[in-house]
């Protein structure tokens, strides 16, 4: 969630998952670890969405003079700036969950003072590659199995924040592959393998074990203060779902920067989308769940209605208490955005989403019902429940729906 776009960031955060995921579309419910405290985290400071309309989270806030024109509306910030929100907005500490988070500390800093924290590829004969973020060479990646890594990196990072007074730290992109190749460190003159690095690693039991364990120990001694973990955990091809769930289980907020758009034209359809609402679902009701969905425009006031509808009817399709939103243009960040879509209310669900004969998928709520067609290529006509409906643009519907491929809906009656 840095401010780097670009193809290196695209490839990283675009991908599907159905070819790594399909086979576990139906895995049962994951429970949290025996190891963590439940009584403590019933004293933690955790966002409280409502139970219907759209539960809303701000993506950043420095760039908004006055916070209360979210107030009502947003349940969470993710990297607040500042922990004056208005009532019901809880905010987090962000900070990057790889890398160190202080400019100064410059690679010529960490060469002279801690060369063997730094974190290397294996991508040049004589591995003298950094393992950078994004091609962000601001920030420099570090061993975060190392214990001593561990301690500067609390100390220096997550202790002041927790000394401000915010209630949950926010950690940025947190990859349970290897999406940046590490492969090792030095100690001295001598190369430490850790990792199978590259292209051919970024699916790597040696990583994964390393990201979850780095994960489990923010996660408890978090807690152990009393304070909230939140993380955005990236969801692409390389994913094993054993692993993400996992991860999300170690989290008191799961933030879900992909959401159902993966900022491009096409979106989520076909088997990835099968993977992607089967994860989702699996944990909606369990962890509080912040998607944000980047629109293909740099602004959301220019996106495409279509773009909207596939976001809202998404959300509505798996949503939970737990389920937060947020909608934007690619990028936009740091400023608050709104669109009439995301005052849409049509009560709390009043059933599960069902499979339609159509190929659609719909769920019904109290005041109206929720459609998606997932598939890339073919229309879906639903035949609808007896009445008169309005969809999110004022248009009425009654008897059959005909929604074009990948497309969404939103029904009010």
């Amino acid at each position: 969630m840095t401010d780097q776009s670009g193809i290196t960031r695209r490839s990283l955060l675009a991908g599907t998952a159905a070819a790594v995921l399909a086979a576990g579309t139906t895995a049962e419910a994951y429970a949290l670890p025996s190891t963590i405290d439940r009584t403590a985290l019933a004293a933690l400071t955790l966002p409280n969405p409502p139970a219907a309309g759209i539960a809303r989270g701000q993506v950043f806030d420095n760039a908004i003079p006055d916070r209360s024109v979210y107030a009502g509306l947003v349940s969470f910030v993710w990297g607040a700036s500042s922990l004056a929100q208005p009532a019901g907005a809880v905010p987090s500490a962000y900070m990057p969950a790889f890398r160190d988070f202080d400019k100064t500390h410059t690679l010529a800093w960490y060469e002279t003072n801690h060369p063997d924290w730094i974190a290397y590829t294996a991508d040049t004969p004589d591995r003298s590659a950094v393992a950078w973020e994004f091609n962000n060479q601001t920030y420099v990646p570090i061993d975060f199995q190392n214990p001593d890594v561990r301690t500067f990196y609390w100390n220096s990072f997550v202790q002041p924040k927790i000394d401000a007074g915010y209630p949950i730290i926010a950690f940025d992109n947190i990859g349970t592959f290897n999406g940046y190749g590490n492969a090792g460190h030095y100690q001295g003159s001598r190369w430490v393998q850790q990792y199978i690095g590259g292209t051919a690693g970024r699916v790597d039991s040696a990583w994964s074990t390393a990201v979850l364990d780095w994960m489990s120990y923010l996660s408890q001694r978090l807690h152990a203060a009393g304070i909230g973990m939140a993380a955005n955990i990236t969801w692409n091809a390389s994913v094993q779902l054993a692993d993400m769930l996992q991860a999300v289980s170690l989290v008191d907020v799961y933030v879900d920067e992909q959401g159902f758009t993966v900022h491009r034209p096409g979106n989520y359809n076909d088997a990835a989308w099968d993977a992607k609402f089967s994860f989702t679902r699996q944990i909606a009701g369990q962890t509080l769940h912040l998607a944000i969905n980047q629109t293909t425009e740099d602004t959301l006031a220019t996106a495409t209605q279509a773009q909207i509808d596939w976001a809202v009817a998404n959300y509505l399709l798996y949503r939970e208490q737990k389920s937060m939103l947020t909608i934007c243009g690619v990028g936009e960040y740091h400023v608050f955005v709104d669109c009439q879509q995301l005052h849409t209310n049509i009560g709390a669900p009043s059933a599960a989403p069902v499979l339609d004969p159509s190929g659609a998928y719909t769920r019904r709520y109290q005041r109206g019902m929720t459609l998606v067609n997932k598939s890339a290529s073919a229309t879906a006509v639903v035949t609808l429940p007896a009445g008169t409906f309005t969809d999110l643009h004022g248009a009425t519907v009654s008897g059959q729906l005909s929604m074009p491929p990948n497309s969404g809906s939103v029904l009010a009656n």
